[in-house]
């Protein structure tokens, strides 16, 4: 366990001196809260039970996780490349032990980045918070899936730019088909379709029961579960599918 904190702690120290990924993780979604809240502002009227800003942000958010995940891709294909992950096979560290560190480092910033974006819409545009605690629960949900699929991205580059592309491509393409950059109701059938088989629409259903939508604890319980096994099941094949770059292996 010791080892496990000591590699979080040096991602959570690395992310700091990172200015891009500091700003697609905590900056980018504060930005499109406030100027997407105020863009639809006229199509929510009073008598609608939810703001703009309450709708736009159980989507928008997203962008920091999708923001953070695609940094810790990044930051792993750079450590293939500079060597550190060959140091640290040298070291009595065992393949579970390095990729359990850095995903606790990428759940980490993404429930900070979580936490700070509920906090700016809160108190500069009043957003609805149905339970904070099931709203604490579907962003560790949330944190678990993102940093599941980081792992298993990471798996398949070796270069920076290559992880930013797969990451990048890879998230958007999520995105795309969980309503997070347009209404589902707006879909065809057939996207319909694949929206339900997506853990990020997941995800957004469970953040919407959480801040707006009327809810009952079971009701929260698939869309909060399919994140977490998902995420479960994509570290479990990271754990399988790493190779540290050289032919032993701890």
């Amino acid at each position: 366990m010791k080892e496990i904190i000591t590699l979080t702690r040096k991602d959570l120290q690395l992310l700091i001196l990172d200015k891009t990924s500091l700003i697609v993780t905590f900056a980018l979604p504060l930005v499109l809260i406030a100027l997407m809240g105020s863009v639809f502002a006229s199509t929510f009227p009073k008598n609608a039970g939810i703001s703009s800003y309450d709708y736009i942000f159980s989507k928008v958010m997203f962008w920091g996780l999708i923001g953070g995940a695609a940094s810790s891709v990044a930051s792993l294909a750079i450590e293939k490349n500079s060597g550190t992950i060959i140091r640290l096979q040298l070291s009595p560290i065992r393949k579970l032990q390095m990729l359990s560190g850095k995903s606790l480092a990428c759940v980490t910033t993404l429930i900070v980045s979580s936490v700070i974006s509920w906090l700016f819409a809160t108190f500069l545009f009043g957003i609805k918070t149905n339970s904070i605690v099931s709203l604490a629960l579907v962003f560790i949900s949330n944190a678990f899936f993102f940093a599941g699929l980081m792992t298993f991205l990471a798996n398949f580059v070796k270069t920076e730019r290559a992880a930013g592309a797969l990451s990048w491509s890879s998230l958007q393409i999520l995105a795309c088909f969980s309503g997070i950059m347009f209404p589902v109701t707006m879909m065809p059938p057939w996207m319909i379709s694949i929206t339900n088989i997506n853990p990020v629409t997941w995800g957004v259903k469970a953040m919407e029961m959480a801040l707006w939508k009327d809810f009952t604890f079971q009701e929260m319980l698939l869309p909060m579960g399919i994140p977490i096994f998902v995420g479960a099941v994509l570290f479990s094949l990271s754990v399988y599918l790493f190779r540290w770059g050289s032919t032993s292996s701890h």
